[in-house]
């Protein structure tokens, strides 16, 4: 795959579109996050001019109008297919929500297959989008079902299947050979080889895509270079091997499961008289296999062994719901999980590699962001036990006794490991030593520095959080104490828009309450001033004895102003632009 896409970061594409950076190469075009003028980070796919010359990119944009308009969470949401002008040509692009997590060929990489209840709980997902598609009228046919085009969401407890994708297979024609693509066909039903796509071949390719999850192979095993060959010689080939009957997944499996082999065995049917007809019938099939086998199991369902899992258990949320009640924030969300969450929960992978588990982070920016909530919910998150800490926590009359205090929490944190110790007002706990402070001030920034380093090696994970990041001690970012730092800024218009979404859940909302532009309204409001608004336009509405509507957070707005002022969010974002830190002890 090339390192580089067509398009430069920074790049803005109508005026609408700013190129974040580039991520990849699909089989139909390059792919890129971009941030959208009004609607936060969005995925960009920009169609291969080969692929744009062997189809119908009219039909494309059609369907794609016709997918803007199905809202599922099952189902990666489209928001428009168009065209711009680059280097003097006409390109065309698909523009789709953004997910953050990974797709199905990225876990299987990494994990070769998965466990039957996981492989089994994410094709759930994903036939629950699928069935919602297949009930429409009139029906949407996906036609290119397979891990490249599952997307896996760890915005919640366990990994959540999103279908992406619809439209862009086109029918195969052994005429054209679109570069890239060739990997698809060991998924594709006998019938579309033929130009015929009905719901059942969409169940075909979900059931070869959930054998192979499974098992670690394909049902059908196949003598060819797929990229290289001749797209007729790849027909003559999936029909030469499918002659003959797969075997059940079980045979590839220590142990047997006969009520899944046969589910898999009807999805996978070349008959379509005896193939599962549609989503819905597959899907019952295995919620029922689900709910005999698998409803002891633990939420979280991560390795298939138990020496592959982390030593302690990772595995419950038990104090609330973790990322799920976080709005918003998805780009901050995929930060966390990708250098915290994963290296805490899966220490003996990062370990195989010779990386370090993270040690600490420090979260800053304007008071209301949401520090102190995101750590919480941090902890949930990954099942840690949580201590939140204040300067007065920590406060004695006596010499030596808040060195005492902080010593005594990091015994206790330790004998409760794994455990994240939240920092509030970090600066005032840790504070400049350059500065003017008392003598016993600086012990106790020393104690602290001394405990806290290299931490992670007694299972303890730091989150400090400050609105004044300049006047923490700098030692405190030392290797080995804190290894990120993370700016939380003011909401964005889509982030603005989730958390007014989750504040106004199971409350009286007049159907035609506009979201967006109250959203839109509200650039500059902080989540606990946006939290502030939601309640005060509630409170009108229960004095009128009405549903909430766009005309009290209208009123609201007029009478209350954002809580941090421009000048105070540029302070910060000068900071995080410029911001430099020694290395002193």
């Amino acid at each position: 795959m090339k390192k580089r896409g067509t398009l430069a970061r920074g790049q803005v594409i109508d005026g609408t579109y700013e190129v974040l950076f580039y991520i990849g190469e699909g089989a139909f075009g390059e792919v890129y996050r971009v941030q959208h003028k009004y609607l936060g980070v969005q995925v960009f796919k920009l169609f291969k001019e080969d692929f744009e010359k062997s189809v119908d990119i009219e039909e494309i944009s059609r369907e794609a109008r016709v997918l803007s308009k199905v809202t599922h969470p099952n189902v990666v949401r489209v928001f428009e297919c168009n065209s711009f002008q680059l280097d003097a040509k006409t390109r065309h692009f698909l523009t789709m929500g953004f997910v953050s997590g990974e797709t199905h060929t990225q876990l299987l990489a990494r994990r070769i297959n998965l466990s039957r209840a996981e492989a089994v709980n994410i094709m759930i997902d994903v036939l629950e989008g699928l069935d919602h598609v297949h009930s429409m009228e009139p029906p949407i046919i996906h036609r290119d079902i397979n891990p490249d085009n599952i997307l896996l969401s760890y915005d919640g407890v366990t990994p959540r299947g999103l279908l992406s994708d619809f439209g862009l297979a086109q029918p195969l024609d052994t005429d054209e050979h679109l570069p890239g693509a060739a990997g698809r066909y060991p998924y594709m039903a006998p019938e579309c080889f033929w130009g015929t796509y009905i719901l059942s071949s969409d169940v075909f390719s979900a059931g070869v895509t959930l054998y192979r999850a499974v098992t670690g192979i394909h049902p059908w095993q196949y003598e060819i270079e797929w990229e290289d060959t001749d797209p007729e010689d790849v027909v003559t080939e999936i029909s030469r091997a499918r002659k003959q009957a797969p075997r059940a997944a079980s045979f590839h499996l220590e142990d047997e499961d006969d009520r899944l082999d046969e589910i898999l065995f009807k999805a996978i049917e070349r008959d379509l008289e005896k193939r599962y007809r549609n989503a819905g019938e597959f899907l019952a099939a295995l919620k029922n296999w689900r709910d005999g086998v698998v409803e002891d199991l633990p939420k979280r369902l991560r390795d298939t062994t138990s020496s592959e899992l982390p030593n302690k258990d990772y595995s419950a949320k038990s104090q609330g719901k973790g990322f799920d009640l976080i709005a918003g924030m998805h780009e901050l969300k995929e930060t966390l999980y990708q250098d915290i969450i994963r290296p805490l929960s899966e220490p003996e992978l990062y370990k195989e590699y010779g990386v370090s588990p993270p040690n600490g982070m420090l979260l800053y920016g304007p008071p209301g962001c949401g520090k102190t909530y995101i750590a919480q919910k941090l902890a949930e998150e990954i099942g840690y036990h949580y201590i939140e800490v204040k300067p007065s926590d920590l406060a004695s009359t006596y010499i030596h006794g808040t060195q005492e205090k902080i010593g005594k929490m990091f015994k206790e944190a330790a004998e409760k490991a794994p455990t994240l110790i939240f920092i509030d007002e970090v600066d005032a706990v840790l504070p400049n030593r350059d500065g003017r402070i008392d003598q016993h001030v600086s012990s106790e920034v020393n104690e602290f520095l001394a405990q806290m380093t290299n931490c992670a090696d007694k299972g303890i994970f730091i989150v400090a959080a400050t609105n004044r990041p300049e006047n923490i001690d700098p030692a405190i970012m030392r290797t080995g104490r804190i290894d990120k730092v993370v700016y939380l800024s003011p909401p964005d218009v889509f982030a603005r828009q989730e958390m007014l979404r989750l504040y106004l859940r199971n409350r009286p909302v007049d159907e035609d309450i506009d979201l967006t532009s109250l959203a839109g309204l509200m650039d500059g409001y902080v989540s606990s001033d946006i939290k502030f608004l939601v309640n005060e336009a509630s409170r009108l509405a229960l004095k009128d004895r009405v549903k909430i509507s766009n005309a009290q957070f209208e009123s609201v707005l007029k009478q209350h102003q954002p809580s941090i002022s421009r000048e105070q969010v540029r302070s910060y974002e000068k900071f995080r632009d410029k911001r430099t830190f020694s290395s002193e002890d």
